[in-house]
């Protein structure tokens, strides 16, 4: 799916692309794939599950081009999920939340968070981010849980609160008890799609979005 973003991004006139990768060699390759048919893009090492690598990756795109009109947060990583796949991963499933909170929601968040100052530059600034029906609000068990989701007036740190509940009720055998479904992959892109709403709020100068692309050969 990113590459593809890119593609298309990267064949719009006066439009540069930067291409984030946690692995050098494959966003190399994809750069260079891409450069052969006629894109303007770039390669830009980031790991979202490295602070450092997301502040040098903010640093080197301030040092090239003083902003950034367009980040696309698509980067995130699934377990085999029988909710999802009908397949069942042999990891732990406590390892499965920490991981996956770890990467598709606060990476994310991370990332986003270090490029606002970047983003703030732009005159237009957008910000799009690849949810998925997997985190509809249906796959919560708790009509608490719904509220503290939807309302209006979740902030960043509730929501960051939000999601290390879930990861510290799975650690304790007692998440299906508070609500939580079996799904890591779909409570992180709800954190998402939260995550979203929250910050369309609080910077209306820009727009702020969700997309699921639905399911994908990737």
């Amino acid at each position: 799916i990113g590459k593809e973003v890119a593609r298309r991004l990267g064949s719009v006139p006066d439009l540069t692309t930067i291409i984030g990768a946690r692995d050098a060699s494959l966003g190399s390759s994809a750069v260079d794939d891409l450069r052969s048919d006629g894109c303007d893009v770039i390669f830009c090492q980031v790991d979202l599950d490295d602070e450092e690598s997301i502040r040098d990756a903010a640093k080197f795109i301030r040092r090239q081009f003083g902003k950034l009109d367009v980040l696309v947060n698509n980067a995130a990583v699934c377990f085999n999920d029988p909710t999802l796949y009908g397949k069942v991963s042999h990891t732990p499933f406590v390892e499965q939340a920490s991981i996956t909170m770890k990467t598709n929601f606060f990476g994310t968040l991370a990332v986003t968070q270090s490029m606002m100052p970047l983003l703030l530059e732009s005159p237009s600034p957008r910000i799009v981010n690849v949810a998925s029906a997997a985190g509809r609000l249906s796959i919560l068990g708790s009509p608490e849980l719904v509220e503290a989701f939807t309302s209006d007036k979740l902030s960043v740190p509730e929501l960051e609160e939000l999601m290390n509940s879930f990861v510290s009720d799975v650690e304790n055998g007692i998440h299906s008890q508070r609500g939580w479904p079996s799904t890591c992959y779909g409570v992180s892109k709800l954190g998402i799609i939260a995550l979203t709403r929250v910050l369309a709020r609080k910077y209306p100068q820009m727009m702020v979005n969700s997309v699921d692309p639905g399911y994908c050969k990737t």
